[in-house]
């Protein structure tokens, strides 16, 4: 299948149409504890962008549910270019993982 993608941005974007195209960004400890006090920052090169976002979209054409690919910063003697990019040695690993498909209006009804 080719995904053909529109550069200049609309409204008839078919992945917006349903408010499903939901991001949820979990920061945690070395003790598996989640932090809330936080942020992440993203930093890629162009080419990175253009090579994690075509990955997501092959990600995406073949979903499932729980399934998950974990992004470790490469070493020495691992240097492995997943989803389309290398991780610099001094980041943080990244787990990218498929969720159930739920709404944002889902996601925030309960907020007060």
């Amino acid at each position: 299948m080719d995904y053909l993608i529109d550069i200049n941005n609309s409204d008839n974007d078919g992945f917006e149409t349903n408010s499903d195209n939901v991001l949820s960004v979990k920061v945690f400890d070395k003790e598996n504890r989640q932090l809330k006090d936080c942020y992440v920052e993203l930093f890629l090169t162009k080419n990175g962008m253009l090579g994690l976002g075509t990955e997501l979209i092959r990600l995406a054409h073949k979903f499932h549910e729980g399934k998950h690919i974990h992004l470790d910063p490469c070493d020495k003697d691992l240097m492995v270019q997943r989803l389309g990019v290398f991780v610099s040695p001094d980041s943080n690993s990244l787990i990218i993982d498929c969720d159930k498909n739920i709404t944002i209006d889902e996601l925030c009804k309960n907020i007060n």
